[in-house]
């Protein structure tokens, strides 16, 4: 998202982030950003002047032999074709408060 800004050299983000300059290259042919075309990659909210990832959305394909299963607070998580999604759900919630 960075090098997507106004007037910022790509080499130059890649050289603060100590990334090859073709990693760049690279993700907007991954993640279908085309040079110059503002893309949100990233949902952000901001509260009291701090800024929070949200996460990324429909970046990632859905594997092979998995399914895409919507949480409460709108993430996505794969889970292999069949799960149950209240079970997956339910699975998630217990991972995150231990």
């Amino acid at each position: 998202m960075e090098a997507e800004q106004p007037r910022v050299s790509a080499a130059a983000v890649c050289r603060r982030h100590n990334i090859a300059t073709s990693m760049i290259f690279r993700w907007r042919v991954q993640f279908g950003v085309r040079q110059g075309e503002r893309t949100e990659l990233a949902a952000v909210r901001v509260s009291d002047g701090a800024v929070e990832t949200v996460g990324l959305q429909n970046l990632l394909p859905v594997p092979d032999g998995m399914e895409a299963v919507k949480l409460a607070d709108g993430r996505k998580v794969f889970a292999p074709t069949g799960s149950n999604p209240d079970a997956v759900r339910k699975h998630v919630a217990e991972r995150e408060n231990t």
